[in-house]
């Protein structure tokens, strides 16, 4: 009988053992999980700061090589978030809350005018503000 109880304690430490390394392992893991997650998503929250702030203060186009022109209509009292998703809609603008910050940052909120414009997804947010708001490039004067 004392060799039967012997086996049993041995295989009774054994399982305890395993026990304790796959708790330690799983609990490491579950870690490494939680970090990993935690690390995806600081990237992507870096990664979509970046490309709003680029888009903002950049000189971007949705697609710089379209010459596919579409017919937008602009409101008399359209907000600006509602002529941004007009724009996104016709695929002329990547992002409506770029161009609603390009909006705020320049000052344009009470100078884009209500009307028919014909854009293009290789203008940039300053050219499709430019034509909007009818406001035209300054040009530098050559001197004689």
């Amino acid at each position: 009988m004392g060799k039967t109880n012997n086996k049993k304690k041995k295989k009774t430490n054994a399982d305890e053992m395993v026990r304790k390394v796959f708790k330690r392992s799983s609990g490491f893991m579950w870690g490494l999980l939680v970090n990993l997650v935690i690390v995806f998503f600081v990237i992507k929250l870096f990664s979509y700061s970046f490309n709003f702030a680029y888009g903002v203060f950049g000189k971007t186009a949705k697609n710089p090589m379209s010459r596919d022109y579409k017919l937008i209509e602009i409101q008399a009292e359209s907000s600006i978030m509602e002529i941004g998703e007009a724009l996104e809609d016709a695929e002329i603008i990547k992002d409506k809350y770029v161009f609603w910050a390009k909006v705020k940052v320049k000052g344009y909120g009470d100078k884009i005018v209500a009307g028919k414009y014909t854009l293009c997804a290789s203008m940039t947010y300053d050219e499709i503000l430019e034509k909007i708001c009818h406001i035209e490039k300054k040009t530098e004067e050559k001197k004689e």
